[in-house]
């Protein structure tokens, strides 16, 4: 979930500094934290503390929409829900659960995510978060409204972000197979494992690498993408590189591919012949290339977003202390890239975030020759009331098995009624 500065804003714990956007990512020195002089074992001056040696380890997570959502605890409440995002510039909480909390807040700034509007932003002060077997405290916090922005997208409540201000004091790892994440202090993390070393290229709060884009002609090109483990794509192109490295257009359809701070990323989607990461070749990924007029994925200072739908497929290792990334493929490494075979995306309604609302149609797809429309709430499928499921399982449902048929029970306005909805690949 890509997010950066509008005006000056910092939840760091220096305060308000001066403004900062994305830019071209250039090779800079190992990034610290600002306590770094005193880490190791002697942490009595830190804004951290290990509970147990100087890591730890097998913190559980759950996968939602490929992100990873974390249990946190805020000022000893809790536990929240936190989204572990590599693409946010800062820690953030929901200005709403702050509210709750008595979280103090002083200023405000504008905020810009992927989507092409801003949104305003306050800094939470002298915030206690505690992980499983780490505790950050004295800590500078961005409010947003998080759950009120995206909570209706993801299908689950948004409480906090855990971003750059997290991922720069410690290594990371991210076991995607067995849900754990591991974290580590970076001075004396030593990794002897046979993974993958991509170097990163630390800027304004992102991490860069720099790869190779192989189009559908077999041409590659020499790219810098940001990581972001809050983005539910693979694989997303800037505006301003669509044309270079778009495959041909009866291979696109457009589609929104998400929502985020800023609202809705409408693209094109399509194919591209694939995507070197050191010794691994990611073959055939769906590919967004972003419409975008204004925002993040309008920027010409860097190619675009390398997001979960890839990363889910490795053990990710972040140690931006050391600029560095480390790639394990896992057994998810060889499973095809699809994209939603229906033509819908929904959304959740209400407080429950249950029933699903069809949010929009792709032109000429399934959900569009069933007689589907915007603003059909889905009530059934194949018999089963749509209480049972998430909104993520529904979407896993339109995105597998070609020409599966499925039964959906629709409510438009007063009336009910049946629709069959036969999926297709659409790219």
């Amino acid at each position: 979930m890509l997010t950066t500065v509008g005006r000056a804003f910092d939840a760091g714990r220096t305060g308000p500094n001066s403004a900062q956007r994305v830019g071209k990512p250039e090779r800079v020195v190992p990034v610290e934290s600002q306590s770094s002089s005193s880490r190791g074992s002697d942490q009595s001056s830190t804004d951290y503390r290990f509970k147990s040696d100087l890591s730890a380890k097998n913190i559980p997570f759950e996968i939602n929409a490929n992100k990873v959502y974390v249990r946190v605890r805020i000022n000893n409440a809790g536990p929240f829900w936190f989204m572990l995002d590599s693409g946010s510039t800062f820690n953030a909480v929901d200005n709403e659960r702050a509210a709750a909390l008595g979280i103090g807040l002083r200023g405000t700034s504008e905020v810009r995510g992927a989507g092409e509007a801003s949104v305003q932003a306050s800094v939470g002060t002298n915030v206690s978060l505690d992980l499983t077997g780490l505790e950050l405290f004295n800590q500078n916090i961005a409010l947003l409204p998080l759950n009120s922005m995206m909570s209706f997208s993801e299908g689950r409540t948004i409480d906090g972000l855990l971003g750059y201000d997290f991922f720069k004091q410690f290594v990371i790892e991210i076991n995607y197979t067995d849900q754990l994440i591991n974290i580590y202090d970076a001075q004396t993390y030593k990794y002897d494992g046979a993974g993958e070393v991509i170097p990163l290229m630390i800027h304004r709060n992102h991490a860069f690498i720099s790869t190779t884009l192989v189009t559908s002609g077999g041409k590659g090109a020499q790219s810098d993408f940001l990581v972001d483990t809050g983005f539910r794509t693979g694989l997303t192109v800037n505006a301003p590189f669509v044309e270079e490295y778009k495959v041909p257009a009866r291979s696109i359809i457009e589609a929104i591919t998400g929502v985020g701070i800023g609202g809705e990323v409408r693209s094109d989607v399509g194919r591209v012949a694939g995507l070197i990461l050191g010794r691994y070749e990611v073959r055939n990924p769906v590919a967004a290339f972003s419409l975008s007029k204004k925002g993040v994925l309008a920027s010409a200072e860097f190619t675009g977003i390398i997001g979960g739908e890839i990363l889910r497929r490795f053990k990710v290792i972040f140690d931006y202390p050391g600029q560095r990334m480390i790639l394990e493929a896992n057994a998810n490494f060889n499973e095809p890239y699809e994209f939603d075979m229906s033509g819908l995306f929904v959304i959740a309604e209400g407080p429950a975030l249950n029933p699903f609302k069809i949010y929009s149609i792709v032109q000429n797809s399934p959900g569009f020759d069933a007689k589907l429309r915007l603003g059909d709430v889905i009530e059934k499928i194949d018999g089963r009331p749509a209480s049972s499921f998430t909104l993520e399982q529904v979407r896993q449902i339109f995105k597998e098995g070609e020409g599966k048929t499925h039964i959906l029970g629709i409510r438009r306005g007063e009336k009910l009624w049946e629709s069959k909805i036969r999926l297709r690949r659409l790219i």
